[in-house]
Parts: C-alpha cells; sequence; structure tokens
C-alpha cells in the first residue's frame, strides 16, 4: 500500500505534568510523528491543584492539530489515554463551570462505604473524582442542578471533538463512580451526590467509536470522517503497545513511581492493587496494577550523591552496576526486590520494560537476574500509552 493511502491514527497520553501524543501507521506499525504540550497546574498553599480548562483545551487541540499536520493523509481516527481522575463541573454543551480538579489535589474525605475496594476496584486514597464531586457539593452547591454534567478531562476532551458523551470502563474506574463488577454507575454514590446518571458520560468498552470530528476542527491532516475513539486508563494502554496482554507478562512503566501492570486471568482484589477491565470485553483478563511510589525519586538522589548531577551519571551508574557486587548493583537488586514483593507470589516469565531505567544494561540485567523473567525492552519507551491509543483508534475505526 503507498504511504500516502495507508491509515494513520493519532493516539494521545493525557498525563499529569506533559501531554504526549504520536503519530501513528499501523500498517508499518510505526511512529511517524511525536510531540507533547505541557499540563499547567494552579497550586496552593493549602492543597488544591486544578488546572484552567480552556487552558488546557487549547494546548491538546494545538497537539493534535501539529501531528494531524504531519500525516500523509487524513487521519482517521482519535483516541486519547490517560492519568484520569481529575474532575471537571461543565454544562450539558461542554461548557466549563469549575476548574479542572487534578488527582494531585490535598483535598481528602474520608471512604463512603467499607467494601469500595472490592466495588469500584481500586483502593480509596481520600481523593479523586468521587471525594471532589462530595467536597464540591458542600462547598460550591451552587455547581449542582439539572444542566451540569460531571465529568473527568478525558471524557471533556473527547467531547469538544467530536460533540457526543463517552467513557469507557476502564478510564471510569479511578472516578470511584463505577461499580466495576457490573460495569454501571454505582447508584448509591449518584444519590449521596444528588446526580442522575444522564448528567454522567454513558460508559463504554475501550475502542468504541463516539462519532466523528467536529466539522469546525477540521483542517490540514483532518476532516469529517476523522473518527473520536474511547480509550483507556494509561497504563492499560501501554500495555496493548508493548504486548503484555496474557496472564504471566509485566509491563514495568519506571518513573517518578514505578508501576507494574499484570493481565490476571481471575478478577482478585489484593490490598493496595489496583484492579482495570483491560481486555474483558473481548473475553481476555483483566489488569492488576500496583506502584512502587517516589522509587524514582529516591533512585535520583541516590545517584547524584554517588556519580553527580551531569549528563554522564545514568551510563557511570550503570557501568558500576555491570561491574560487579558494589554499591549501584546492590541498589538496583533492592529495589526490584522491594517491587517483587508487591507483586505477590505470581510469578514472571516476561516483563516489558519502558522509561529512562530500561535504558540503562545494569537495570536489564538486574531485573532478569531477580526476577528470573525474559526482559523486553520496548522500543516506543515513554510513548507506549500514546501508541497504544493509536491502536484503540484503529480499533474503533474499523467498519
Amino acid at each position: 500500500m503507498p504511504v500516502t493511502t495507508a491509515p494513520y491514527y493519532i493516539g494521545l497520553d493525557l498525563g499529569t505534568s506533559a501531554s504526549k501524543g504520536v503519530l501513528y501507521c499501523r500498517n508499518r506499525n510505526a511512529v511517524l510523528a511525536r510531540g507533547s504540550c505541557p499540563v499547567r497546574h494552579l497550586r496552593t498553599p493549602d492543597g488544591r491543584d486544578e488546572i484552567a480548562p480552556e487552558s488546557y483545551w487549547q494546548d491538546t487541540w494545538g497537539l493534535i492539530a501539529s501531528l494531524a499536520a504531519q500525516s500523509p493523509a487524513p487521519v482517521r481516527a482519535i483516541a486519547c489515554c490517560a492519568a484520569s481522575g481529575n474532575t471537571l463541573v461543565c454544562t450539558a454543551e461542554g461548557q466549563a463551570k469549575s476548574p479542572i480538579i487534578s488527582w494531585l489535589d490535598r483535598r481528602k474525605l474520608p471512604a463512603p462505604c467499607p467494601d469500595l475496594h472490592d466495588l469500584v476496584g481500586w483502593p480509596w486514597n481520600g481523593g479523586f473524582t468521587l471525594a471532589h464531586l462530595l467536597w464540591l457539593k458542600e462547598h460550591q452547591p451552587q455547581l449542582f442542578g439539572p444542566n451540569s454534567h460531571y465529568c473527568m478531562n478525558n471524557d471533556w476532551v473527547q467531547y469538544r471533538l467530536c460533540g457526543n458523551w463517552a467513557l469507557d470502563y476502564s478510564s471510569a474506574t479511578p472516578s470511584f463512580l463505577q461499580d466495576q463488577k457490573n460495569r454501571c454507575y454505582h447508584r448509591d454514590f449518584l444519590q449521596l451526590l444528588g446526580i442522575g446518571e444522564q448528567q454522567l458520560s454513558p460508559l463504554c468498552p475501550s475502542g468504541t467509536r463516539i462519532g466523528y470530528l467536529r466539522s469546525e476542527l477540521c483542517g490540514p491532516g483532518l476532516s469529517s470522517s476523522t473518527a473520536v475513539v474511547s480509550g483507556s486508563f494509561d497504563h492499560p494502554c501501554a500495555a496493548r503497545a508493548v504486548q503484555v496482554l496474557q496472564e504471566g507478562e509485566l509491563l514495568l512503566s519506571c518513573g517518578s513511581s514505578w508501576v507494574g501492570f499484570q493481565p490476571r486471568n481471575t478478577r482478585t482484589v489484593r490490598p493496595g492493587h489496583l484492579l482495570d477491565p483491560f481486555l474483558r470485553d473481548q473475553g481476555g483478563p483483566w489488569g492488576s496494577m500496583v506502584a512502587l511510589s517516589k522509587i524514582g525519586v529516591e533512585l535520583e538522589e541516590w545517584i547524584c550523591a554517588h556519580f553527580g548531577s551531569d549528563d554522564q551519571r545514568y551510563e557511570l551508574f550503570n557501568a558500576a552496576a555491570c561491574a560487579g557486587e558494589g554499591p549501584a548493583r546492590q541498589l538496583m537488586q533492592e529495589t526490584f526486590r522491594r517491587f517483587q514483593a508487591l507483586l505477590g507470589d505470581r510469578p514472571v516469565r516476561r516483563l516489558a520494560m519502558v522509561g529512562g531505567p530500561s535504558e540503562g544494561a545494569g537495570w536489564r540485567a538486574v531485573a532478569g537476574e531477580v526476577l528470573s523473567a525474559e526482559i523486553v525492552i520496548s522500543e516506543y519507551s515513554k510513548e507506549a500509552g500514546a501508541v497504544g491509543a493509536a491502536l484503540l483508534a484503529a480499533q474503533g475505526a474499523q467498519p
């Protein structure tokens, strides 16, 4: 097939500090263009963390338009994955009535019911959408009314693109409003908030075609035939990109925190683990996520203390770890043992790593040593979530 007629897709990873995007050719399994834009937070001394909605939309749309302009042919579909759990109140027509409250916001509330982890799939931490809405109901009741729509940044972006509301089951999980097992909004929580189900985005599987691009957004690389497709939470999307699809496989995303994503054939609720619907709609596994919080920050401090802060520090650190059983290798071993303890008793036969440490030979060697697993390094690295979103876009664009 000539390049000019190959199918092209845009995948977005709507992150916390930045959003990333790729222009992806499915036939060639190749990223043709990439880009990013910052997410600008408004933080206050009392712990509030908010994002101005219109600026957020303009930044996100600028990223989409930039990627589309580099496409050799009209983009067939767009999909987003997201580090969701952020909250926005808007009108039914998508006009923002509140700032976007970030999942990093420190306004915390107690859990509304004792069995919440089993119900929604995630353990309660006092924040995310349900807590945000409960706080707003008490402190800003004027935001609650029949013309209000309650959403997150990802389903709002989708609405801005195509004019239809929708939210996939995966992204709905960190809203804490969804009964994950029964794939519906939990009525007790809606009654607690005093809102109707029609004021929330209809739930759907990942990879569902929601609509088509609004005519006023059409331009270079984009047309009224460009589909808008539902995505997923970010780590399940990255797992699709690196082909971590079966039990016994593990995606390890190495950033400020290290997050492990494991497909699981059964829905098992374990303390501290986050459950995702993942491939259940195709008869496949659930997904289980666990995080070694802030380990990236700890490692960076140790590396700088022992190898300096210039650009060569990671190479020196890896070289020292590869040389023998010194402090650098012992630190790597201890890091993987800590992570292994979080995973529980499920063996890992194949480990796909993404993020900065995946580029270091020492980390790869020690991962295989401690976890006794085949180590796979993804070519997509930090773009795995965006590539997974592009794959969902391709799925939703099929006739």
